[in-house]
């Protein structure tokens, strides 16, 4: 008898703990998948949503320009409402430089609706390179 009352006890605890299948959890097919305690958490990117932080927009930049097949380095700061990007030319390519950054100077502006400039010499650079040692970039 005592055996009886403990496997009841389990069935309705385990019911009440939700292990099995109509459990409170129940997930839809258009659900994500989540790790352990990541259901409370957010799933929508700034960008989906139209939004840019300034490190986000940063970074796209960043990333836009470097896989162009002339730039070796390239750093994004953001400075009094606009942003700053300084290229770093692969050598013997100097001479294209200030076509390129035209190019994604009116690019960006048009994309993002915000001011940027492009810089191409190797002491702006430099000087960006220092600048972002020195301060918090964006």
């Amino acid at each position: 008898m005592r055996l009886l009352i403990t496997y009841g006890l389990l069935i309705i605890m385990f019911q009440l703990t939700g292990c099995f299948n109509d459990s409170v959890y129940k997930k839809d097919k258009d659900s994500p998948v989540f790790q352990p305690r990541e259901y409370y958490r957010k799933h929508i990117s700034f960008s989906e949503t139209g939004v840019f932080t300034g490190s986000s927009l940063a970074e796209e930049m960043k990333n836009e320009i470097t896989k162009d097949a002339l730039v070796k380095h390239a750093i994004v700061i953001k400075q009094d409402k606009k942003y700053v990007v300084a290229i770093k030319i692969k050598a013997y390519h100097q001479k294209k430089a200030e076509e390129l950054s035209k190019q994604y100077k009116e690019y960006w502006e048009e994309k993002w609706k915000i001011p940027v400039e492009v810089t191409f010499t190797p002491n702006d650079y430099r000087k960006a390179e220092q600048l972002l040692r020195t301060k918090k970039r964006a």
